[in-house]
């Protein structure tokens, strides 16, 4: 029998490979990842067969074998030992269960569950196969524990495979650890690495408190809100997370017990369709949850499409302190979506799926799965129909064959017939699935509870007060105006030069009446998709209306109402008048727009009913100045020359005609000027500066424009 002698491998990866030059391995009639046993070195106590797996390798010498440090230790061989290769019969098993020994003192029944399941996370990603001996050593933080493989529940063989299924135990050989294993690895959730990434760490945290009992010094995150718009795939994110491994999952409502526990759980709530203030499963409710659960390894996550939906009160400490979004996916997210969609298969193809990445602007998780699937059934309806005219061309093709030959040579009916083609996925199957699959949510529109008030902007006193009068007037007194027979406003048009609030005060608006607020770019609503600019139009007044009290702002209206529109852009400007007056009443919603360029805009949109109030937004006079002025410098250390509301006024007096962006691009200037002299505050001297340097956008042609445009509208 031939012997080898020991040599060091060049790495330590894959630690139980054995390296043979390609004479050493035809000798032993092995190719590479045949497993071999190993005769020499110390002699096992058990008798254990030596495997290990044999690899070709070039730059070796005849009867050299090259093996890790790791396999030396394991094998109690030495570097120069001459040992014996045979080829084995005995297949290396996968391991079930892995049972590890510390070499401490024996470990607390919690500190041992800990670690046994930190080695289940962390053992199979970095080796390929285990081995009786074999040793580890854990550290986390000062924490640093050693453990040796004692047995890998195979008899007769030193080393077996270990596999993410492989369970491991430490101390106790009669109890195996699965309970507490929670392990968030959704493959199939493609394009969220990153939103699983930080569920990850949050279950981790939760269990490393949980085993060391350290909850008043370091409490972990024990409530996760889940959110995003409808499709974005909440409910299989929280599913994948239920399927992880959880000892005990309960889908929560008002009434549910949660018994007593020390072993991990999951908590699950949907929230989707509650009020933020009330219904059954209100603040109290969860707030008594969050009570019951405390210092337990629970974790609370809760489905919901936006944070603001649910009560301020629970988005506190001990409460859903972390929230995690399923964001609208990127062109780069939506591949990953549509590989792991397609998993092991070979269809469509990566070129394919790229080309359907970046064809789906707007299309959410949902969507692209319906997509997918159409494509696949498309491609499956052509391969068919292709498949039968295959089969009857075979057919006729024997028939002309037959007839040449005598009828002993003839072909027998139950002869192979031609294969089946295997399904191919052409891009013509995507766009005729393109045209079915249209997305369902579109990014362009947001529901938001904006945070500027009345206080924020200085002076337009008597602009606030048309608003006010427009939206509070409905909502506050619709008995009186009832009765003496006056209708709520439907549209309020805010026209004037950019920079001048318009936005600002609608922002406003909404945040002091506490209303909803939508806001809309007139840009942005426009598509290249027939009829899907429409679409979105109609989206917009419905979530109005479903989250009434609301306002919707169209900005820069100009876009999608323009006198002289024709074609698809016409459409879009039907769709908007038929809204504001149409079948559906739109109680409690303001529609509110904005435009630089008045004259633009279809006169449909200026006849009663539908934008009645039509407001001048114009540079901000003196006294407004005057307190854009004051309200900055509150914003930053000013060091003022006679006083501040004195500088502010001669500032203002400086910036006759400037617009309010303006004048605060004239204060951020003026901070550079500091920046750039070294110095924490600003002075007089810079504001004179940054005036002298800031050139003045609105001009008198352009105010004379839009006194013209409202006295042909008045006429």
């Amino acid at each position: 029998m031939a012997t080898f002698t020991v040599r060091p491998s060049n790495t330590d990866k894959d630690a139980f490979r054995i390296s043979l030059n390609v004479v050493s391995m035809l000798s032993l009639k092995l190719k590479s990842g045949d497993t071999c046993e190993i005769q020499g070195g110390l002699t096992d106590a058990s008798g254990r067969k030596k495997l290990a797996i044999a690899w070709e390798a070039s730059g070796i010498k005849d009867y050299v074998v090259q093996t890790s440090k790791l396999l030396q230790e394991v094998y109690g061989l030495k570097l120069g030992d001459k040992i014996a290769i045979t080829r084995s019969s005995t297949p290396v098993e996968d391991i079930t269960v892995v049972t590890l020994q510390p070499s401490g003192p024996p470990l607390a029944s919690e500190d041992a569950r800990f670690y046994a399941t930190y080695a289940k996370h962390t053992i199979p990603g970095a080796h390929e196969h285990l081995a009786i001996s074999q040793r580890f050593i854990f550290k986390l933080g000062l924490d640093r524990v050693e453990f040796t493989v004692k047995d890998i529940s195979i008899a007769n063989v030193m080393i077996a495979r270990v596999t993410e299924k492989t369970l491991f135990r430490i101390n106790d050989p009669t109890k195996i650890e699965q309970a507490t294993d929670v392990d968030f690895r959704p493959a199939q959730l493609g394009g969220l690495e990153q939103e699983v990434i930080k569920l990850r760490k949050i279950v981790h945290r939760l269990r490393r408190a949980t085993v060391r009992q350290n909850w008043a010094s370091h409490r972990p995150v024990q409530g996760v809100l889940i959110y995003g718009t409808k499709g974005t795939g909440k409910s299989a994110f929280i599913q994948a997370l239920a399927d992880s491994g959880w000892p005990s999952v309960i889908q929560w409502t008002t009434g549910t017990r949660i018994p007593p526990s020390t072993e991990p759980r999951l908590i699950t709530v949907d929230l989707r369709y509650e009020s933020r203030d009330s219904g059954s499963m209100g603040p109290a409710g969860l707030h008594g949850l969050f009570q019951e659960i405390k210092e337990t390894p629970t974790l609370v996550v809760a489905e919901i499409v936006h944070p603001n939906d649910i009560h301020q009160s629970l988005r506190a400490q001990g409460k859903f302190e972390a929230e995690i979004e399923l964001p609208i996916p990127s062109a780069h997210q939506r591949k990953l979506i549509l590989h792991a969609m397609r998993g092991a298969e070979f269809a469509p193809s990566d070129e394919l799926l790229q080309t359907m990445a970046e064809r789906t602007h707007g299309y959410v998780g949902a969507d692209l799965y319906a997509l997918f699937r159409e494509t696949l059934d498309t491609a499956a309806d052509r391969s068919e129909k292709e498949s039968e005219n295959l089969v009857e061309d075979y057919q006729d093709e024997r028939r002309d064959v037959n007839e040449k030959l005598p009828l002993s040579l003839h072909d027998n009916e139950n002869d192979t017939k031609p294969e089946k083609p295997r399904l191919e996925v052409t891009a013509l199957d995507f766009e005729q699935a393109l045209q079915e699959i249209r997305p369902s949510a579109l990014q362009e529109i947001f529901l938001e509870t904006p945070n500027v008030h009345w206080s924020d902007i200085g002076g337009q006193y008597e602009i606030k007060r048309q608003l006010q009068n427009a939206i509070e007037r409905p909502l506050k007194f619709a008995e009186r105006m009832k009765k003496i027979g006056l209708q709520p406003k439907k549209g309020v048009l805010l026209y004037g030069p950019p920079g001048c609030s318009k936005t600002l005060l609608v922002r406003a608006l909404a945040t002091e009446a506490g209303l909803n607020f939508l806001a809309v770019k007139g840009a942005e609503l426009i598509s290249m998709y027939v009829g899907e600019s429409e679409r979105a139009t109609r989206e917009v007044f419905r979530k109005a209306r479903a989250a009434s009290p609301s306002i919707i702002f169209f900005d820069e209206i100009d876009a999608i109402a323009s006198r002289g529109k024709s074609g698809s852009d016409l459409n879009v400007l039907t769709t908007l008048l038929n809204e504001m007056d149409g079948f559906e009443e739109l109680r409690n919603v303001l529609v509110v727009a904005a435009t630089n360029k008045p004259q633009n805009i279809d006169p449909a949109l200026m006849r009663p009913g539908r934008f009645d109030n039509v407001v001048y937004i114009g540079p901000p006079d003196l006294e407004a100045r005057t307190e854009i002025f004051q309200k900055r410098f509150e914003k930053f250390t000013y060091r003022y020359e006679v006083g501040v509301e004195e500088d502010a006024r001669r500032f203002a007096s400086l910036t006759d005609g400037f617009s309010g962006a303006e004048i605060v691009g004239i204060c951020q200037t003026a901070g550079e000027f500091a920046m750039d002299a070294d110095r924490d505050c600003t002075i007089p001297e810079y504001i004179e500066k940054a005036i002298k340097m800031t050139p003045k956008s609105i001009t008198s042609g352009m105010i004379f424009e839009f006194e013209s445009w409202n006295a042909a509208r008045r006429r």
